[in-house]
């Protein structure tokens, strides 16, 4: 999910497979007989405490993880409420980062979302 405010995007740095470790968008694998609005709907609720107010398909990526490929629907959400997360949750950290600002951050982000996010970054 792309969830931005005030020109920042929300990343959230994940502490269990897929991704262990790594920065990323907030998400989560589709689910038996959940579409995507669905699981839009549940990581926005469950994961980040917000509701969802509408979705827009920005891209589908396709990252690697341990020799495994995923196809990531990448979707930015409009929402309402304050972002947070739980520390039983799926996230061990979560942050703010403008768009043009991951060259100088630290962090393992996949290279697809990077170039992604790069692309935003550029007005494409």
């Amino acid at each position: 999910m792309l969830v931005e405010n005030e020109g920042a995007l929300l990343l959230v740095q994940r502490k269990r497979p897929p991704f262990r470790d790594f920065w990323t968008l907030p998400g989560d694998l589709v689910g038996e007989g959940e579409s995507a609005e669905d699981t839009l709907s549940r990581v926005a609720e469950d994961h980040l405490g917000v509701r969802l107010q509408g979705q827009e398909l920005v891209d589908t990526l396709t990252i690697a993880d341990g020799g495994v490929e995923y196809d990531a629907s990448v979707y930015r959400i409009g929402f309402e409420g304050r972002p947070r997360y739980r520390e039983s949750g799926p996230y061990a950290e979560i942050g703010w980062a403008e768009p043009g600002e991951l060259e100088q951050l630290d962090i393992t982000l996949p290279q697809a979302l990077r170039d992604l996010i790069g692309r935003m970054a550029e007005g494409g």
